[in-house]
C-alpha cells in the first residue's frame, strides 16, 4: 500500500497557512479594537481632563473677576452719579445763589442811586438861592435854584393848562412841586393848585406834613419840556 506524502503535505501545509491567516486577522481586529477603545476613552474622558479642567477653571475665574470689576465699576458709578433729589437741591442752591448775588445787585445799585441823589441834593442845595428880604409880611423867605429844570412831559403843543385833579397835566404840576419842595406826594397837604397869572403860569399852596411849614411853589411852562419851578416861598400862612 502506498502513501500520498504530497497531497497529506498540501493539506497539512493550507491548514497551517490558514490557521496563520486567521490568527494575524485576530490580531489585526484586536489592534483596531484596542485603538477604538483607547480613541472613545480619549474623546469620552478628556472633558475631566485635569489640564484642561484647570485652563476651564482659570477662564471661568477670570470671567467672574472681570464681571465683578465690571459690577464695581457700574455700582461706582451709580454711587457717584447725583441723585435727581441731589440734583433738584444742587439746582436750588444755584438758584438761591443767583438771587442773592442779583439781590446784591439791586442793593448796590440802590446805593448808588440813593448816594447820586445825595450828592444831586447837595448840589441843589449849594445852588439854592434863599432871600429873607421880602415887601410881603407873611413871606418868611424867598428860594430860588437854578438847577431847577422842566419835569418832562407827556403833552403835546400847544399846550392847555388844565386844573382838573387826575388830569396829566395836573400830575405833571404837582411833579414839578415835589421838585422844587423835595417833598413826596404823602408827605405834604395841598391847599391849592390854580392859575398863576396868565395860561402858562401856575402856584400850589401846600403844608408840609412833618414840620407845618407853608410853602407857596410857582411854576413855569416851557414848550415841549413840561413845568418848571421858578420860585418857592416858605409863609407865616396860606
Amino acid at each position: 500500500m502506498s502513501l500520498d506524502f504530497n497531497k497529506g503535505g498540501s493539506r497539512y501545509g493550507r491548514t497551517t497557512k490558514r490557521k496563520k491567516t486567521n490568527m494575524i486577522l485576530n490580531i489585526l481586529i484586536g489592534v483596531v479594537f484596542i485603538f477604538i477603545v483607547v480613541l472613545a476613552s480619549s474623546l469620552f474622558f478628556g472633558k475631566n481632563d485635569p489640564a484642561t479642567d484647570g485652563e476651564n477653571q482659570l477662564a471661568t475665574e477670570e470671567q467672574e473677576l472681570s464681571e465683578t470689576e465690571e459690577n464695581e465699576t457700574e455700582q461706582e458709578s451709580e454711587e457717584a452719579a447725583p441723585t435727581d433729589e441731589e440734583e433738584a437741591e444742587s439746582e436750588e442752591a444755584e438758584e438761591s445763589a443767583e438771587k442773592d448775588a442779583e439781590k446784591e445787585k439791586d442793593k448796590d445799585k440802590e446805593k448808588d442811586k440813593d448816594k447820586e441823589e445825595e450828592e444831586s441834593n447837595e448840589a441843589d442845595d449849594s445852588e439854592t438861592e434863599v432871600s429873607e428880604n421880602s415887601n410881603d409880611p407873611n413871606v418868611i423867605k424867598t428860594m430860588t435854584n437854578p438847577g431847577w429844570g422842566p419835569v418832562g412831559t407827556s403833552q403835546s403843543e400847544p399846550h392847555t393848562s388844565v386844573y382838573d385833579q387826575g388830569h396829566v397835566d395836573w400830575d405833571e404840576k404837582l411833579k414839578a412841586v415835589e421838585a422844587a419842595t423835595r417833598l413826596s406826594s404823602g408827605e405834604y397837604t395841598l391847599y391849592f393848585l390854580g392859575n398863576g397869572g396868565s395860561e402858562h403860569l401856575s402856584v400850589a399852596s401846600i403844608k408840609d406834613k412833618s414840620t407845618g411849614e407853608n410853602f407857596k411853589v410857582y411854576l413855569e411852562w416851557v414848550t415841549n419840556k413840561g413845568w418848571k419851578p421858578t420860585k418857592v416861598e416858605q409863609v407865616k400862612s396860606l
